[in-house]
């Protein structure tokens, strides 16, 4: 039988901090359950894919994430180069 951790078990936990509303609260949580990738895993695994889908599906979200990064090394590239000009 398999046991899960404490971890596991507890999930995602938000502490109220002083004199916090409601509303900032939520924003935390849904930004943590966003960051720890809970619903993405939910969402690939209602149904099934198959290997060569998946492999097809990780090919275009790392084009997309390889077109992002070299869009903003071009921005800092072009920020700093501005930058070292405007003293003149």
């Amino acid at each position: 039988m398999y046991r899960q951790s404490v971890d596991e078990k507890q999930g995602i936990m938000i502490i109220r901090r002083d004199n916090e509303d409601i509303e900032s609260m939520i924003k935390r949580f849904k930004k943590k359950v966003n960051r720890s990738g809970i619903l993405r895993e939910v969402k690939n695994n209602t149904f099934y894919e198959k290997p060569s889908m998946a492999k097809k599906r990780k090919r275009a979200e790392a084009k997309i994430r390889r077109e992002k990064d070299e869009q903003k090394l071009k921005m800092k590239r072009s920020y700093n180069r501005n930058d070292k000009n405007s003293g003149d």
